[in-house]
């Protein structure tokens, strides 16, 4: 129906759907336009389940949130996704890296999840100790999306790392290593500091692009310990 026509019948404009849609270094979300990156490990893309998505498609409810996603990662902004189907939501997280063509690195957190865990795992290579990168360190080193699931089951010795991950990106590592906030550490360059001198010190750039999805139940309606105040805020 045109749209003189239906002003004049005193209808409301019609409901545009959302769609997906992509060109040449872009991806267009309903009304918002994410910019691909060139992924180094193409087998870390993520990859959803369809099956576990609202409606088994990219259905209209899929699209905002997919949409909604879109929009924080423009923002830098973290993000939480609450409800009752961990599958579902995984999905969700799984397909936004999909249309967006980011890697993505999945943490699944439990009762016996420590720091270490989460930080460094320290290895012997040819007789001597090395640290490896954890995915939580790797997502943050490589801008990569980190998806953290089942944060309610997170001890409380877990939550300021956390915490201070998703506020300041910044996290000491076994190594002695500490990440930096990619502001802090431009900063610091521009200050008169080289690459050198900040890798003399052991600070590691976290990448601009780092993007937290964090997946989670409600609680209390599901055991768990509640939302910290700086998560509440996603």
């Amino acid at each position: 129906m045109l749209p003189l026509v239906r002003r004049r019948l005193g209808l409301s404009p019609p409901r545009l759907l959302r769609a997906i849609c992509s060109r040449a270094g872009s991806t267009r979300i309903g009304d918002t336009t994410v910019a691909l990156r060139a992924a180094e490990r193409i087998e870390l893309v993520g990859s959803a389940n369809r099956s576990l998505l609202p409606s088994g498609s990219d259905s209209e409810e899929t699209l905002a949130t997919l949409e909604w996603l879109a929009k924080k990662a423009l923002l830098r902004q973290d993000a939480m996704l609450l409800g009752e189907s961990v599958g579902t939501l995984r999905s969700l997280a799984f397909r936004f890296c999909e249309v967006t063509g980011r890697e993505a690195e999945h943490v699944s957190i439990s009762r016996d999840t420590t720091e270490s865990d989460l930080k460094q795992r320290r290895e012997i290579r040819g007789g001597s100790v090395v640290y490896s990168d954890l995915p939580v360190v790797q997502a943050a080193v490589n801008g990569r999306v980190l998806i953290i699931e089942g944060l309610e089951k997170a001890e409380r010795n877990l939550l300021p790392i956390l915490n201070n991950l998703l506020e300041n990106r910044e996290m000491q590592l076994d190594s002695g290593a500490f990440l930096v906030h990619p502001r802090r550490y431009d900063k610091l360059l521009a200050e008169g500091a080289t690459e050198a001198d900040l890798a003399a010190r052991q600070l590691v750039r976290c990448h601009d692009d780092f993007l937290v999805l964090v997946i989670g139940l409600p609680v209390p309606r599901f055991p768990g310990a509640p939302l910290d105040p700086p998560l509440r805020s996603r």
